[in-house]
C-alpha cells in the first residue's frame, strides 16, 4: 500500500480549508435579464465579486478610465477584487445608473442581455489576505474554461433564465462551486503571477505561505521556513526566489504587509496590538516597517484609508 507523504497531506488540507471558506462566502448580489441602455457600477466595493454573463454581449471597465474596456460575451466570468471600482455596461461608455432603476424599464419578455453577480465574503483573516494577493481583476473567457466550469455556467444560466421554483437556491449552490473553480484556476494557471501569489502555485511553498498568512507573527527565519517546506535552507532560498522573485524575508514582509493593511482598514486595534500580531516587538518597529514599504506612516494610512484603492 502506498502512503501519502505527510507534506502533501498538509498542503492539500491547507488549500482545501481555504477553498472551503471561499465556497461558504458567496452570496447573490444581483441577477436579471436586461434590455435598453443599462449599466451596473460598483464604487470601491468592500467585497470581492464574481460576475457571470448569462446572455448577450456587454462591456467591462473602470469609471476612471473609459479608454480601457473589454467586451464580454455570454459565458464569460469576471473576478473583481475588493476595492476595485468597475462597471458592466451595454455600451463601452456607461450611463450612470443604479441597480434599482433597471427594473423600471427592463421588460423580461424581450430581455436582450443577462448578468448574475455575486459578492464573495471573507470570513477569516486568511481568506481576506489571499484575496488581497490576487490580481485586481481576472476575466475567464468562455473559450478558455475547463469543461467542468462550462457545465456549471450552463446550469446557472438555465436556472436564472427559466426562473422555476427553487431556481435561486440551485443557482446559489452552483455559484459556491463556481467561486472555488475560479479561484483554483487563478492560483494554478496564471504563470505570469509573481510574489506571494506565485508561491501558492508551488506545491512545496504553498503550505508555508498559507501558514504564514495564518500566523504572521511567527518567527519566520529562513531555517524555520525551510523546515516547513521540507527543503534545506539553501534549496528553499533558491526555490523561493525562482518562484516568487523574492528573497524569503521579502516574502514574509509582503504577507505581513497585506495583513497590516487589512487590520488598519477593518479594525481600530492600537498599533501596539497590530505590531504584536505581526511579530514586531513595538509599535515603533512596526511603524518603521510599514513606512518603508508604503511611504506613509501606519497612522496616516489609517486616517486616509478612503483615499486609497486597495
Amino acid at each position: 500500500m502506498t502512503e501519502t507523504p505527510e507534506s502533501t497531506t498538509k498542503l492539500s488540507d491547507s488549500v482545501d480549508a481555504l477553498l472551503n471558506q471561499v465556497a461558504q462566502g458567496t452570496e447573490f448580489h444581483f441577477q436579471s435579464g436586461l434590455c435598453g441602455d443599462w449599466t451596473l457600477i460598483a464604487e470601491e466595493p468592500e467585497k470581492a465579486a464574481l460576475h457571470l454573463v448569462t446572455e448577450g454581449n456587454c462591456w467591462f471597465g473602470f469609471p476612471s478610465d473609459h479608454s480601457s474596456v473589454t467586451e464580454l460575451h455570454s459565458g464569460d466570468v469576471i473576478f473583481v477584487n475588493q476595492g476595485i471600482s468597475h462597471f458592466i455596461s451595454r455600451s463601452p461608455i456607461p450611463t450612470p445608473m443604479k441597480a434599482d432603476q433597471i427594473a423600471n424599464f427592463c421588460q423580461p419578455k424581450h430581455e436582450q442581455h443577462g448578468i448574475v453577480c455575486y459578492d464573495i465574503n471573507s470570513p477569516s483573516a486568511t481568506t481576506d489576505t489571499v484575496f488581497r494577493l490576487l490580481p485586481p481583476w481576472v476575466i475567464l473567457s468562455h473559450h478558455n474554461q475547463a469543461q467542468s466550469m462550462q457545465s456549471l455556467i450552463t446550469m446557472i444560466r438555465d436556472e436564472t433564465k427559466q426562473g422555476k421554483p427553487g431556481a435561486h437556491v440551485i443557482a446559489q449552490r452552483l455559484s459556491d462551486v463556481l467561486a472555488v473553480q475560479l479561484l483554483r484556476e487563478v492560483i494554478s494557471s496564471h504563470s505570469e503571477l509573481t510574489g506571494p501569489l506565485a508561491a501558492l502555485q508551488d506545491r512545496q511553498l504553498r503550505g508555508l505561505v498559507l501558514t504564514i498568512i495564518d500566523e504572521p507573527g511567527g518567527d519566520w527565519c529562513v531555517e524555520t521556513m525551510s523546515k516547513q517546506a521540507f527543503l534545506s535552507p539553501s534549496a528553499f532560498a533558491d526555490r523561493c526566489h525562482k518562484q516568487t522573485g523574492m528573497a524569503p524575508k521579502k516574502l514574509v514582509d509582503q504577507l505581513r504587509l497585506q495583513r497590516a493593511r487589512m487590520l488598519l482598514k477593518n479594525t481600530q486595534l492600537p498599533l501596539e496590538l497590530i505590531a504584536e500580531q505581526l511579530g514586531y516587538q513595538s509599535a515603533t518597529a512596526f511603524s518603521r516597517f510599514f513606512k518603508r514599504y508604503e511611504g506613509v506612516s501606519a497612522n496616516s494610512y489609517r486616517q486616509g484609508i478612503n483615499t486609497f484603492l486597495l
